[in-house]
């Protein structure tokens, strides 16, 4: 049974997707006029309408350009960011914990964080040459600071009164750590994963643009400019600004409502 309650969320949530893709829809609309005007080259500023044609012709047989394009660089980002994830959760978890380890290594970390991932890529093709596990290596380096700084800060954040308040109903240092701290620093864990991911995004497609032989979003757009296909270079553009909208944004959104929204932890907006 359908009650107002249910109709009036309904109501709001198409409200706020249209809110949300008025802006674009405008945008694209500016786009269309200016390309058909005579205020522009439209060899280089191709109109949405031609780009979008070719964006679907990619996607479908015999060839599937786009599809596999896309899939090799999430293989690459994922291999990357779960690497990230695992070093940088374990390491910002000790920092966070240990005195110790926090001096010993805010040093390095401090030293290293300045430096852009994208730096890094004629070092690392020297290290281990062209291929995937080059690009993997780029989008570790993207996102292991963000993951280490914001997990550190995080356990390094919660209130000591908490801790005191479990360890006088008797809670053990494993119970405290599990119960207390992982909780209390999960804002900022999510904060950082979602940080490491669009860094890792970013650099990844940098590093396939230079070292990827074969497949790849970088990679096709590169390949792109080599033959003067514009549109394609447009739709390779496309498919990076969908894929990065829905890892970084509609993924991790759905993750903090379904934790620290939920609990409370931080205000719904």
């Amino acid at each position: 049974m359908v009650t107002n309650k249910s109709v009036d969320i309904i109501h709001l949530k198409v409200k706020s997707i249209i809110n949300f893709l008025f802006p674009i829809f405008c945008l694209i609309v500016l786009w269309e006029l200016l390309s058909r005007s005579n205020l522009v080259v439209t060899f280089l500023f191709p109109p949405p309408s031609k780009v979008f044609k070719r964006w679907i012709t990619l996607f479908l047989p015999p060839y599937f350009i786009m599809a596999k394009d896309i899939l090799h660089s999430l293989y690459r980002l994922m291999y990357g960011f779960l690497l990230s994830v695992g070093i940088g959760i374990v390491l910002g978890i000790a920092m966070g914990l240990s005195g110790k380890v926090y001096k010993f290594f805010t040093p390095i970390l401090s030293l290293l964080l300045p430096i852009p991932s994208i730096a890094w890529i004629p070092i690392v093709i020297l290290w281990l040459g062209l291929g995937d596990l080059t690009c993997t290596v780029i989008v570790f380096l993207a996102g292991i600071f963000s993951v280490v700084y914001n997990v550190s800060t995080g356990v390094r954040s919660v209130s000591k009164y908490y801790v005191w308040a479990a360890q006088s109903m008797g809670a053990t240092r494993l119970q405290i750590f599990y119960k207390v701290m992982l909780p209390g620093a999960l804002p900022y864990i999510v904060t950082g994963l979602k940080l490491a991911m669009g860094g890792g995004w970013r650099a990844l497609v940098a590093a396939e643009m230079l070292s990827a032989t074969m497949w790849g979003l970088g990679y096709r757009i590169y390949q792109a400019k080599q033959f003067l296909a514009v549109d394609v270079m447009y739709a390779g553009i496309i498919s990076l600004a969908l894929m990065g909208f829905a890892l970084e944004r509609i993924i991790f959104t759905y993750i903090e409502r379904r934790t620290i929204e939920k609990w409370g932890m931080v205000r719904e907006i």
